[in-house]
């Protein structure tokens, strides 16, 4: 025999348990007697005994009775049991092997089929004892995989979380089918007032489509803190996940741009399913397809980025889901899309009650009990006070030591002007100056009108009056593109100067554009009138600006912004 086992052995009968022994111990096995069924239980050890043998008829207790009792003692440590007998009878046999016994051994013994059985049952204990091993061994590596998992998962939701989630004007639904959700919900404010919102959803599940969402993540908050525009931020996000995905993953997903300064959105839509928007004066939602493929599947040469502009009045809502959402499978196999989703598609439920009802119908038709897919939803309440005077613009300590008297000037012509949007630039550059950090919300905001203004109405000549209607709204920002894909001349001037007198700071924006100007005596300060969806940067900028001058005819504009800084270099 290759391996030496410990048998224990119990018989009432000396002669056939000296017998046994003898046959046992002479395959060079060590030994334990008992002499009855509960002899058998005090002397069982299961970390010592890897085999026991039981003679059915005992005193104290039968064979079966200490079977079951040391398999108790044994637990989750396999001794296989060998019954003893000179028994002949079928059932009583049979019934050894019914409460757990391996095999059975007539009497008289037989030292060669004695042999053959224990030739296997150690053949029985070798494989268990692998099979144990290999257990243990995957138990480790799970217990590991799983720590890794849970480890990076943190990282995972540190990365692509944000405090915005929070804001009270969002709503959301996210349930992922494994550990990492394939499908990814983004929001961050940006520097001038308003939100930008993603909304993702990666080819696959778990971990594989999740991974994308960590430079995705990564663009689209770092250059949203910057003052990128989102017709920016997209073909970026693009050209990353082109050049680190493998062919066959994508990412389906739809950007939201709330515009709290003109009460607009723009909506591009990359492969999700309609978004809805959801107007208080209309019976149903407006659908927003789909008019791009998801991002990651076009070159960044090929790629194009069509937005759905729209404006909004406070209270209206905007509703988006992802795949998992759209093709879930109601209880009798139909898809969500051709059943369930009907009365939100009709107007029949309430706008500011829709995330709450699908969660309702996602519970009743078992979907969240066992999901096929990862699920996403995202619901805004428009407002204008999204990302106003929000808390998310921090710049570090070692911004401190940035100069505070210099000044710089931009000049765009019409190729920049096509290409290039400088406020990011210009921003990051004034988020240096000692305290004015703390009102980069302000400052970029009073940067983005004056620059959309000199842009829009000074270069391109557009008329804000078509923006009395979502419509003519609409129809203003195809113009836009249209005017400044073709644009060949004109210019756009941006000087910015700041100052400082002990604890007294100035920043000075100067910007001008090669327009005929306008009539600026006849401007309207009056902010108050909230159903305007126009004309209203002028006003806001006199609330914001300490001063606000014309010159040149109305096509170069003058704004001074006043603050102080303690002898920390910090605003107060």
């Amino acid at each position: 025999m290759e391996q030496v086992l410990t048998i224990l052995i119990a018989d009432d009968n000396p002669s056939d348990r000296i017998l046994l022994k003898a046959i046992l111990s002479q395959f060079g096995h060590n030994v334990i007697s008992a002499v009855d069924g509960q002899d058998a239980i005090d002397k069982f050890d299961p970390h010592t005994i890897q085999l026991v043998c039981l003679d059915i008829k005992m005193p104290h207790k039968d064979g079966w009775e200490a079977a079951l009792e040391i398999q108790r003692i044994a637990g989750d440590v396999f001794v296989p049991i060998v019954f003893l007998s000179g028994v002949t009878d079928p059932i009583a046999l049979s019934n050894c092997l019914r409460i757990g016994g391996i095999d059975f051994i007539s009497k008289p013994y037989s030292p060669a089929l004695i042999t053959a059985k224990l030739n296997a049952i150690v053949r029985l204990l070798v494989m268990q004892k692998t099979l144990e091993e290999q257990r243990d061994a995957m138990s480790l590596y799970n217990e590991q995989l799983l720590n890794e998992q849970e480890v990076a998962k943190v990282v995972y939701e540190n990365i692509t979380n944000s405090n915005c989630l929070k804001d009270p004007a969002l709503s959301t639904i996210h349930y992922g089918t494994h550990i990492f959700n394939g499908d990814v919900i983004l929001a961050a404010y940006k520097p001038n007032g308003g939100m930008h919102i993603l909304l993702g959803d990666f080819t696959g599940h778990g971990l594989s489509a999740a991974i994308g969402a960590l430079p995705l993540a990564d663009i689209f908050f770092d250059w949203t803190k910057k003052g990128f525009l989102m017709r920016q931020i997209i073909p970026e996000i693009n050209a990353r996940l082109k050049g680190i995905l493998p062919s066959n993953m994508f990412c389906s997903a739809a950007f939201i741009d709330i515009k709290v300064n003109n009460k607009s959105i723009e909506v591009w839509n990359g492969g999700l399913p309609d978004l809805l928007f959801f107007p208080q004066n209309a019976d149903r939602p407006v659908k927003l397809t789909s008019k791009n493929l998801p991002l990651g599947v076009l070159s960044p040469d090929t790629f194009e980025c069509q937005i759905d502009p729209m404006s909004f009045v406070p209270g209206d809502r905007l509703m988006a889901f992802s795949d998992g959402v759209y093709e879930a499978l109601d209880l009798s196999g139909q898809m969500f899309c051709h059943s369930v989703l009907n009365p939100l598609y009709q107007g029949e439920i309430d706008a500011d009650q829709s995330v709450d009802w699908l969660i309702q119908q996602l519970e009743r038709e078992g979907v969240l009990a066992n999901p096929h897919d990862d699920i996403s939803c995202l619901s805004v309440r428009l407002d204008t006070n999204i990302g106003i005077d929000s808390s998310e613009h921090k710049v570090s300590r070692g911004h401190d030591e940035a100069p505070a008297d210099f000044s710089f000037e931009y000049v765009l012509n019409a190729d920049s002007l096509r290409n290039t949007d400088p406020l990011p630039y210009v921003l990051q550059i004034l988020t240096t100056v000692p305290g004015l950090s703390s009102f980069s919300s302000q400052i970029f905001m009073i940067l983005s009108e004056l620059y959309s203004n000199a842009l829009e109405h000074g270069v391109l000549k557009l008329s804000s009056d078509k923006k009395s209607s979502s419509d003519g709204f609409s129809l203003y920002y195809e113009e836009r593109e249209r005017n400044l894909a073709n644009l060949q001349d004109g210019y756009v001037k941006i000087s910015v100067k700041v100052t400082s007198d002990n604890n007294n700071r100035a920043l000075i924006l100067y910007v001008e554009d090669s327009g005929s100007g306008f009539d600026f005596q006849d401007v309207n300060y009056d902010i108050s009138n909230t159903e305007l969806l126009y004309n209203r940067g002028l006003a806001l900028l006199d609330q914001l600006c300490s001063k606000l001058e014309f010159s040149k005819g109305g096509s170069a504009v003058t704004a001074h912004y006043h603050w102080q800084v303690g002898l920390d270099g910090r605003a107060i």
